[in-house]
């Protein structure tokens, strides 16, 4: 008989085994969360003879629909389910319930970012529909100096805290439906970029202020995984970036609207499940941005 419910302490260590097991992210990354970022009471457990068959993080978010408008949201994270147990409905069960958990007081609307594409239309399958898009684009020094400059200006970038870049990145995408962290969240951002060699930055062009969340991959490969900086100026920025933070290989990520003038593509991101007024509020027409998904 399988029991479903919050972690308790001292349970890490299981956890910490199927962490490495589902997603072979090597022990210094996996400690690193666990030292950071875990809370029991936002982790649901399936188990069976108190062995752990199944985990997932339930991190309190926002949903923004408008400048009045949001949802208190969930975004489940780090669904694992031990190999030998997988394609049981395992992993479903815990999700319908930790819907049905945070349901009462917690949240309305529930998020997650799938580990890869095939595992979209797994989602789809428990109430999931796309939600949230991003423009992603490969570059490199050459490519990057060859790129057109639409406005020019004085750039630039460096570290700031986790409540300056919260801010900006608040102002850069009103307008937008779009996921927003609590400072905790950003906190742990700077770490995870810093433990890469890397940091969460300003960047000043003229009067904008907009901001980057950068992550070293190797010393070779450069993650940008969040830069919101009006399109216009976006070739600005990045040749300033490549200047300040050199690399072989640049993947960047960024809300489509302020990448629209780069090559690459418009993929979905993040799903969603929401009431029915949500509906029509994230398409690929009016792109529904996640952007930090701790991945």
């Amino acid at each position: 008989m399988h029991e479903m419910r919050l972690a308790e302490i001292g349970e890490e260590k299981q956890q910490k085994e199927i962490w490495k097991l589902c997603f072979g992210d090597p022990e210094r990354y996996i400690n690193f969360f666990f030292a950071h970022r875990y809370k029991a009471d936002e982790t649901a457990v399936l188990l069976n003879d108190r062995q752990i068959l199944a985990m997932l993080t339930m991190m309190p978010v926002k949903t923004v629909i408008s400048e009045h408008c949001s949802y208190s949201t969930a975004m489940l994270y780090a669904i694992a389910t031990v190999p030998e147990y997988q394609n049981q409905g395992l992993a479903s069960k815990l999700i319908d319930y930790s819907c049905q958990y945070l349901k009462p007081s917690k949240a309305e609307v529930f998020v997650l970012v799938p580990a890869s594409l095939k595992l979209f239309d797994f989602y789809r399958k428990l109430g999931f529909r796309n939600g949230f898009y991003i423009k992603e684009t490969q570059l490199n020094y050459s490519s990057v100096a060859a790129l057109p400059v639409y406005q020019q200006g004085e750039c630039r970038i460096y570290p700031i805290t986790p409540e300056d870049y919260n801010r900006r990145r608040n102002h850069q995408l009103q307008g937008s439906s779009y996921i927003s962290y609590s400072d905790e969240d950003i906190v742990y951002q700077k770490k995870l970029s810093q433990l890469s060699g890397a940091d969460i930055y300003a960047i000043n062009i003229e009067k904008i202020a907009g901001c980057l969340a950068v992550e070293r991959l190797s010393p070779q490969k450069v993650l940008i995984k969040e830069i919101l900086i009006p399109a216009d100026l976006m070739v600005p920025a990045i040749k300033q970036i490549v200047q300040e933070i050199p690399a072989d290989e640049y993947v960047l990520r960024t809300h489509p609207r302020f990448g629209k003038y780069l090559e690459g593509i418009v993929r979905p991101f993040g799903m969603i499940k929401a009431p029915e007024e949500f509906e029509g509020t994230n398409s690929q027409e009016n792109f529904g941005y996640l952007g930090l998904a701790f991945d």
